[in-house]
């Protein structure tokens, strides 16, 4: 499939670095900015999940010029769109099911895992997207804040007790930055496939319905991942803003 429109003319005006960060997506940035607190989360995220990136690391394919050529010209192409001069190592492993990605900080090296399947399976436009996605966390900074999430919903589940307290306290306000940080995420992965449709049909490739219902809509406000349907709202509402921007200039 095609792109919607060459890179250079609808996104011509933030070719180096584009500002495409939904306007909320603020929620953590104080809290990430306290040395001591930042220092401690990613102790805390080397400790939990350090040794097992790091073991999938070792039994899994490093991304080069080499070994998947087209592959990575579209990874080289994304970091591009989005401005990134210090590029993620980039590995291609089996521990992963299915088509799926995720990116990670441990001991401050960032890095994207991408399911075997995923290359196997995906169109280079459905890879842009996925990759797009994953850079846009690492770019603005969403994994370790991710990390707490995780914390907080693991502590849930094991402290019945505490649950209410972190949920009232900490849980709801967090849960609404991290959907916020999907749909900041989802417009790196626009920028960097720039078609609705492609979107779309990965979305249903992967079983990710946009159905919703009056009930879903309600629960989306204390759930951490946003529904579908609303991720595809929120990037049709970005192109459109975007294509108005081109309009004006």
């Amino acid at each position: 499939r095609s792109t919607l429109f060459p890179y250079t003319t609808l996104f011509r005006s933030s070719v180096e670095k584009p500002n495409y960060v939904y306007a909320e997506d603020n929620y953590m940035e104080a809290v990430l900015n306290n040395p001591v607190t930042s220092r401690t989360l990613r102790t805390i995220a080397n400790r939990l999940y350090g040794k097992q990136v790091e073991e999938i690391m070792l039994i899994s394919s490093q991304l080069s010029k080499d070994n998947y050529p087209q592959l990575w010209e579209s990874y080289n192409y994304c970091c591009s769109v989005l401005g990134i001069e210090r590029i993620p190592a980039l590995y291609i492993t089996s521990r992963l099911k299915g088509i799926n990605a995720l990116s990670a900080d441990i001991n401050k090296e960032q890095i994207i895992l991408l399911s075997l399947p995923a290359v196997v399976m995906l169109e280079e436009m459905e890879l842009r997207f996925l990759l797009g996605h994953e850079l846009g966390h690492i770019q603005q900074e969403h994994l370790i804040a991710h990390t707490v999430q995780g914390l907080l919903e693991d502590l849930n589940k094991h402290v019945e007790l505490l649950a209410p307290v972190i949920t009232d306290i900490l849980d709801v306000p967090l849960n609404r930055w991290y959907r916020i940080s999907e749909f900041t995420a989802d417009r790196a992965g626009f920028l960097c496939c720039q078609d609705m449709d492609v979107i779309v049909g990965l979305f249903q490739r992967l079983g990710l319905e946009a159905s919703e219902s009056s009930f879903s809509r309600l629960a989306e406000l204390s759930h951490a991942h946003p529904l579908n349907s609303t991720r595809l709202e929120k990037l049709q509402e970005y192109k459109m803003q975007n294509l108005a921007e081109y309009d004006k200039e």
